[in-house]
């Protein structure tokens, strides 16, 4: 089972594409996926370590951009694979 945590602003409903993407390629290789939608105003809250990957979602300008960029960095020095769209 592969975590991933996608960031992004909007609620669930602006979320949904990207999360049903995600299945969509995880089923197509086998893969199990838990994705959880995390808003960059509790990314202070979230230790990217915990994920086996990360996507940025769309929708920029985000609420918090400086914790965005900061879960970024976090991903790059821990080895994190992070996706950004």
């Amino acid at each position: 089972m592969s975590r991933i945590a996608v960031v992004m602003d909007g609620g669930p409903e602006r979320a949904e594409t990207t999360v049903d993407a995600l299945g969509h390629a995880a089923a197509h290789v086998g893969v199990g996926l838990d994705t959880t939608v995390v808003a960059t105003d509790h990314l202070h809250r979230f230790d990217v370590a915990g994920a086996d990957g990360v996507v940025i979602g769309p929708g920029s300008p985000y609420r918090r951009m400086d914790l965005v960029l900061e879960t970024i960095r976090s991903a790059r020095e821990k080895g994190v694979p992070l996706v950004g769209t």
